[in-house]
């Protein structure tokens, strides 16, 4: 009797182990697809910070998915929004900086593709290898718009004795104002005319480093951090010289005389058309922290049930 109890179970466990591996195929046939969240930070360098203003970072998010195309090679889409932003008031130390007193906030929307190359080989189970730091690079598009608060100041003159802003300018008062409209470097001007207006949607270049864990059969977590080569110098809205009032005013109007110099808010005298406003020996950057919670959606490795 104990044999045949023996043999009966064995037979049970014949019968259901393969329709379990075939279960198991079945959901996890293929490379997986992953679709997830992050959250995280966002930061900028450029003209009005030149290296990382703690002060200045934001909150970013997004959507990524991703394709596990080898062990060693992911595919990634992303995503994601953040905020970047500037004060020449952070470095009041600075001379020039204290007197040029300018200032920008602009939305990012980035849309990237990238290539991360997992170190350690990534086994996207928790049997084998369920972890590897990586290295990522890729190709993106973005849009940004720098923009600054005007403030109206109706009792201040600059260290001539003229006022600092006309009354006309009572209407924007603690408005904040798109900048690339205005040419506050004499964009497009008779004068300038080869100073162009810079497109509000730039080409990116995503490099950067990270971790990532797989958690269970479905899910995994990471932390990755990157930076965004751009090839535009005018995410602060700042790269060149200063251009006379009568120029930039004569163009864009008195708002744009306003901003391009706000020397004169803090009671210093405008600078002289050709002064140095920003330099463009370098493009700016912008820099992505992301926390990430994926999900598989689609495929992933053949697993078998234990017994």
């Amino acid at each position: 009797m104990k044999q045949l109890k023996t043999l009966c179970l064995a037979a049970i466990i014949c019968a259901i182990a393969p329709n379990a591996q075939a279960q198991a195929k079945k959901r996890f046939k293929g490379k997986p697809i992953e679709f997830g969240l992050s959250v995280g930070a966002s930061n900028y360098m450029g003209d009005l910070t030149p290296s990382i203003a703690l002060g200045e970072s934001h909150l970013a998010g997004g959507l990524l998915c991703r394709f596990n195309y080898s062990d060693f090679i992911t595919l990634r889409g992303n995503a994601t929004f953040g905020q970047i932003s500037g004060d020449d008031k952070n470095y009041s130390s600075d001379p020039f900086r204290k007197q040029r007193n300018l200032n920008f906030k602009s939305n990012i929307m980035e849309f990237s593709g990238v290539v991360e190359w997992n170190i350690l080989g990534f086994g996207e189970t928790t049997r084998e290898r369920p972890f590897s730091p990586f290295l990522y690079a890729g190709l993106g598009v973005f849009k940004f718009n720098p923009m600054t608060q005007f403030n109206y100041m109706p009792n201040v003159t600059d260290a001539t004795g003229k006022p600092i802003h006309d009354g006309q300018l009572k209407q924007f008062d603690g408005k904040w104002i798109e900048l690339q409209p205005l040419g506050t470097e004499g964009q497009e001007t008779t004068k300038y005319n080869e100073r162009r207006r810079y497109s509000l949607t730039q080409v990116c270049v995503p490099i950067g480093f990270g971790f990532k864990k797989q958690i269970d059969e479905f899910w995994a977590v990471g932390v990755d951090m990157g930076a965004r080569i751009t090839f535009t110098d005018y995410l602060d809205d700042v790269s060149l010289t200063y251009v006379e009032d009568q120029i930039v005013g004569g163009n864009n109007g008195l708002l744009a005389a306003a901003l391009a110099d706000r020397g004169p808010e803090l009671g210093y005298e405008r600078f002289y058309n050709g002064d140095p406003r920003g330099t463009s020996k370098a493009n700016d950057m912008y820099l992505f922290l992301n926390f990430t919670l994926t999900r598989k959606i689609v495929g992933g490795k053949t697993v078998c049930f234990q017994f």
